[in-house]
This record gives C-alpha cells, sequence and structure tokens, in this order.
C-alpha cells in the first residue's frame, strides 16, 4: 500500500481532491495543483456575508498498488487557520468553534457512487465540534489534457456538530454553511 500525506492551503477540497480521483488514467497519484484549487465556505449573517478558507491541513490517502483505486482516506485541518478576512472575526470564529478544545475538522470517505448518468456522489464522515455526522455530496469531474477537475459543494448545518448559533445585539449568522470546493491536479 501507498500512503501519500500532504499539507496545504485549502479545506476539504484536497481531501475530495485525493477521495474521487487519487489516480489519473496510469495508475499515477493525482499531483494537486494548489495555486488553482481552492475551498471557500460560504456563511450569511443579517449584515453581511463573507468567504472563510481554511489555510492548512494534512492528508493520508491509502491506496491498492494494484488497482489504484482508493482504500482509505482522512483528511484534518486545522480550525484556527480558517481566515475570513477579518482579524477579529476570525478570532470571534475561533471562540465560536472553540479552537482550545476542539482543533481539527476531519473528514473520512466512506464510499464513491457513480451514478448512471456519470455523476458522482461521495459519502463519509465529518468530525467537528467533537461530533460525527455521516455526510453525502454530489461531485462534477472533468478531465481534459491530462488535467483532472472536481468540483463541489458539502453543505454543514453547524447546530448538528452542537455549536450554537451566533446572535449578538441584531447579528444573527446563518447555521448552515456551504463549503464550495474546486480542485485541480494532474
Amino acid at each position: 500500500m501507498t500512503i501519500l500525506r500532504s499539507t496545504g492551503a485549502r479545506l476539504l477540497a484536497a481531501a475530495i481532491l485525493t477521495l474521487l480521483w487519487a489516480t489519473n488514467a496510469n495508475g499515477a497519484l493525482l499531483v494537486l495543483d494548489r495555486a488553482e484549487s481552492h475551498i471557500d465556505i460560504a456563511v450569511k449573517s443579517t449584515f453581511s456575508n463573507f468567504i472563510a478558507r481554511v489555510e492548512t491541513f494534512d492528508l493520508a490517502v491509502t491506496l491498492d498498488p494494484a488497482s489504484g483505486k482508493v482504500e482509505s482516506t482522512a483528511f484534518h485541518a486545522n480550525l484556527a487557520s480558517v481566515k475570513t478576512g477579518r482579524e477579529d472575526r476570525d478570532h470571534n470564529m475561533n471562540v465560536w468553534l472553540q479552537t482550545d478544545k476542539f482543533p481539527q475538522v476531519v473528514f473520512v470517505l466512506g464510499v464513491i457512487d457513480r451514478g448512471p448518468d456519470r455523476t458522482w456522489t461521495a459519502r463519509g464522515t465529518v468530525q467537528l465540534h467533537g461530533q460525527k455526522r455521516d455526510v453525502t455530496f454530489p461531485v462534477t469531474v472533468t478531465v481534459s489534457q491530462g488535467q483532472t477537475t472536481i468540483d463541489g459543494t458539502v453543505t454543514l448545518d453547524t447546530r448538528d456538530f452542537g455549536l450554537p448559533i451566533v446572535l449578538f445585539l441584531m447579528l444573527t449568522v446563518e447555521p448552515v454553511v456551504h463549503v464550495h470546493f474546486h480542485i485541480q491536479g494532474a
């Protein structure tokens, strides 16, 4: 078995990339193009919406050397590295997430299903704030000129992970967030 470990600048995106297409047509490991890959966490609030980005993560993928299929994927991201573009909001988010007690978000792949219309559905488990929840989300995979591109969105309700709704005076942050990812590699 081959184990791939990577540290980089995006949250769930690298995990999705590897769990879907860890190998290219020749069975080699797909190498993430970090400059072209990104993940955005869309957050809505009463006064302004914002995008958060996780800047560090660890990824471990175990591949079957004969078939090149992904046998397991584990993704860990440091929540304190989530950045929104405003230091005060970053601080408040870390307090809300209790990153001192729960510093990591973890995604573990369960299975990837390919539908009859050539769409993909990923199923796995997310652990956040000490709570584990199953997630299912669609992905689009495009292969062109030696490049693989994977796009998708994971919708998470932060209340499912034991996190309270953020209320401050007239400000309310919606508990449902959308994690959009765009992954490229060769």
